[in-house]
């Protein structure tokens, strides 16, 4: 078509121009890129951490033991909803990874003169290690099953204890029968998980040994920990299991956004903030875009003119200018991208290391990798484009009209272009 000819031709009337134009568009699309890219692996690496450290992607509880927390409140306490049959249940969906059950407790822990109180957590390490990672945060030793009665503690509350790989701890707390637990158990373990509240109140044991130790039958939990193949599944994944009549009726799903809600307030955030700052973008690149085509405009008024006088149709000029505006976008569109995606692919495996600046941070209860890492979002990268492709032509909507008004007679006594 003519349009197109015409439009193709005009772009490189003033090369110069246009590529200063192209560059700023491909400039804005590789900052898109890379600032959306930034944003999603931070909301990302905040995610797994948070439900990748401990808590998993949703949890059952017995109906009654949130909040409180009850000691009594578990699953498994009746024939209703056996533990067997709760997790054979879950087992069944294809998109869950991994499930553990784990018991709670609080206790007051001593070695010799040193005391320190402290949170109980029994685990099944051969099935926590599928659903969380904290386990993986041994500076030393492990949770060892040839060792009777088996210890991990946090780094710091091993410090305010004294207590090295090899010491004895002495727990006492509250069992479920109304007595008091107590029995010596052996450090076997130093944990560090990077959040404060953890390492300073942490206390890992068997789940059996910690059952035993609240008086707990050996099918009784306080919860279960689910992983499932996509975070992002989990409400609705908890709403089909509230849902399901499979479950026992006084056992209750929450997904990690309800245990959470600071977390997924700052997903929900991070996600709202990429069409902020696609507008930003999409408004310098549009400034830009109209500047050049106003200059180009007001430099070919002879000659639009001309095609006027000759017959041209309005709406023809019209997109005459704008496909020569889409042109533009298009150019710096797969510029933008390579330069994009060569800043990417440094991003998304050396990643910034802010590690010598900030340390370790924790912030709405998970930590903040001092690596950070970009990571691709390739909807956000399709609208971006797309943003940035109707920014331009925006753009040059007012140009265009502007130039297919003009007056003939008045466009021909114009001075020549050059």
């Amino acid at each position: 078509m003519i349009v197109l000819r015409l439009g193709w031709r005009n772009l490189w009337r003033n090369p110069r121009r246009s590529l200063i134009t192209i560059s700023a568009v491909g400039c804005g699309y590789a900052i898109l890129i890379v600032l959306i890219g930034l944003t999603v692996g931070i909301a990302g690496q905040m995610l797994k951490n948070g439900t990748g450290l401990l808590m998993g992607d949703l949890q059952l509880h017995h109906s009654g033991y949130l909040p409180e927390r009850s000691l009594y409140d578990t699953i498994g306490s009746d024939e209703d909803s056996a533990l067997e049959g709760v997790l054979h249940q879950l087992s069944l969906y294809p998109q869950l990874v991994g499930r553990s059950p784990r018991v709670y407790g609080f206790g007051l822990l001593s070695t010799g003169e040193h005391s320190a109180g402290a949170r109980l957590m029994g685990v099944d390490p051969q099935v926590e290690v599928r659903v969380s990672s904290f386990l993986s945060g041994l500076q030393a030793g492990a949770l060892d099953d040839s060792v009777e009665r088996s210890l991990l503690l946090g780094d710091v509350l091993a410090r305010e204890l004294e207590a090295t790989i090899g010491s004895q701890v002495a727990i006492v707390t509250q069992a479920a029968d109304g007595s008091l637990g107590n029995d010596l158990f052996l450090v076997s373990g130093i944990l560090h998980t990077g959040l404060s509240y953890l390492d300073r109140s942490l206390a890992v044991l068997y789940l059996e040994d910690l059952q035993e130790l609240l008086a707990l039958g050996p099918d009784e939990v306080h919860e279960i920990a689910v992983r499932l193949e996509d975070p992002m599944d989990a409400d609705g994944f908890a709403a089909q299991l509230n849902a399901s009549e499979e479950l026992p009726a006084n056992i209750s799903a929450r997904s990690w956004g309800e245990l959470a809600p600071q977390l997924k307030d700052y997903v929900s955030l991070a996600q709202g903030m990429y069409g902020f700052i696609i507008l930003i973008i999409g408004l310098f690149t549009a400034m830009g875009v109209l500047n050049t085509m106003m200059m180009a405009v007001f430099e070919r008024s002879r000659e639009i003119g001309l095609v006027h006088a000759l017959g041209m149709r309005p709406l023809l000029i019209v997109s005459a200018i704008l496909l020569e505006s889409l042109f533009l976008g298009i150019l710096g569109l797969i510029g933008g991208f390579g330069l994009g995606a060569w800043g990417m692919s440094y991003l998304t495996t050396q990643g910034l290391d802010l590690s010598r600046w900030m340390g370790e941070l924790s912030m709405l209860g998970t930590r903040i990798d001092p690596v950070l890492k970009a990571s691709w979002g390739w909807d956000y990268v399709l609208w971006s484009a797309l943003g940035l492709l109707l920014a331009t032509l925006l753009a040059a909507f007012f140009p265009a009209v502007k130039a297919a008004r003009l007056n003939p007679v008045q466009a021909l006594s114009a001075p020549v272009e050059g």
